[in-house]
């Protein structure tokens, strides 16, 4: 029996967070309040063996075909164990901050946007450069993640995030805001919109180098859930819900657009426990059910191929404290969704301060999938090579505490970009911003 998240506590904690933020007005150094204890969670399930191999998927089809049987008997991180590392890993420390996302431009530099969520926050952003890290700070304020990064064509930096509205807070008051650096300098551009908009942002930069964004209008602040932003010629923005009904923030939104300029959003369905899809077909949204076996489809990440295949990478929850990892891909001519099992968490901790994106998505050259996945003790990186699927235990976090989310990137030469984060406080959150490059061996 799956387990719905919403209810009568969810409303109390929605309810709380909103009488916090008022009062969050009036003090200096506001610490926020966890929301209402979760419901109960299914018992873990049995570890599963793996009895066959991951579906073969040929390396020159980048777009994994459907099968009657699309789900694979045990983890592609089972078959993978005991395989020998792929990559060197490079370490880095950026700077102090916490939920990093990254974006390479067209040279194969990497950028990083991270925050503070604090009444005195900051967005900022880094940028390697030969002599370390360039960093800027784009905005200063009471500012929520997580945020995002994209860069097109143009090599703009393009940063999306949600506005609370500092010491001014009302509830039905914040936005999206883009930021964008063009000659050296940010501007910021706020995406007013009614309801408390712009939590769980994603942003996805087109050929044309105009940004879509994903995120949720909460209904802990009467909001109606999903939305989906996009620019026309001339900059105007559109705002539209995808018909998800009302939706608590958390479990995080994508986006993405095809080849044909169709828009893509998913996001975790909290009323069914459900993985959806919602595309805009023809001037109007279609949710279509991605994956439907327990509760699943958190942390959802988005992406199209250049044939139009659609590649998601999301979690199930197995236990309060576990989940798998999971991919879905559905080819433009295919009926049905083919899913996979990549590989375990067995250290996440969930609520206000708890684990956001905890996949990542990144498609190769090839167009095979490759998959970033974090929990507190672990970052690993699950790739497609063709045939299989190869796991890299990118780091063991050892006595640290990691902040359960990741973000990925391939260059040119199809190496792998991360960064994530290691928690140094609680409340408020705070952290170390890493950055972690790989080099094939």
């Amino acid at each position: 029996m799956k387990l719905n998240r919403y209810g009568f506590a969810l409303r109390l904690g929605g309810l709380a967070v909103i009488l916090l933020a008022v009062a969050c007005s009036a003090s200096p150094t506001p610490i926020p309040a966890a929301p209402a204890a979760p419901a109960a969670r299914p018992a873990p399930r049995p570890p599963e063996v793996a009895t066959v191999s991951p579906t073969a998927i040929a390396a020159s089809q980048p777009t994994p075909a459907a099968t009657e049987s699309p789900r694979t008997s045990g983890s592609a991180e089972d078959a993978a164990a005991g395989g020998e590392s792929l990559f060197s890993w490079d370490f880095q420390e950026v700077d102090s901050g916490t939920k990093p996302a990254i974006a390479l431009s067209s040279d194969d530099v990497p950028h990083i946007a991270y925050m503070l969520e604090d009444l005195n926050g900051f967005v900022k952003s880094a940028t390697r450069t030969d002599s370390g890290w360039q960093l800027d700070t784009i905005a200063e304020g009471y500012f929520y993640g997580p945020l995002d990064i994209g860069i097109g064509p143009d090599d703009v930096q393009q940063v999306a995030y949600h506005d609370h509205q500092g010491a001014t807070f009302q509830p039905n008051k914040g936005d999206a805001v883009l930021a964008k650096k063009s000659n050296g300098k940010w501007t910021l551009e706020a995406i007013f919109d009614a309801g408390h908009d712009g939590w769980d942002t994603r942003i996805f930069v087109d050929s044309d180098s105009r940004a879509h964004l994903s995120a949720i209008d909460p209904m802990e602040f009467g909001g109606d859930g999903v939305e989906y932003y996009s620019q026309d010629e001339t900059g105007a923005w559109t705002v539209e819900n995808v018909g998800s009904g009302e939706l608590t923030y958390k479990w995080a939104t994508s986006v993405a657009v095809g080849p044909d300029g169709v828009p893509y959003v998913t996001y975790y369905d909290q009323k069914k426990n459900d993985l959806v899809l919602a595309s805009k077909i023809d001037g109007a949204w279609q949710l279509e059910t991605v994956d439907s076996a327990g509760d699943t489809g958190l942390f959802s990440s988005v992406l199209v191929d250049e044939q139009g295949g659609v590649h998601i990478s999301y979690m199930k929850q197995e236990s309060a404290s576990s989940g798998t990892v999971m991919y879905a891909v559905k080819g433009p001519s295919d009926d049905a969704w083919k899913i996979d099992e990549i590989g375990g968490l067995d250290s996440l901790e969930f609520g206000f301060i708890g684990a956001r994106n905890v996949t990542s998505l990144s498609l190769d050259g090839a167009g095979n999938p490759w998959i970033a996945y974090t929990d507190e003790k672990v970052v690993k990186l699950a790739l497609w090579d063709g045939s299989q699927w190869q796991i890299e235990i990118v780091l063991d976090a050892g006595k640290d505490k990691l902040g359960q989310l990741v973000s990925l990137k391939l260059d040119s030469k199809d190496e792998p970009h991360i960064t994530y984060f290691v928690v140094t406080s609680s409340r408020p959150l705070g952290g170390n911003i890493m950055y972690a490059k790989g080099t094939q061996k």
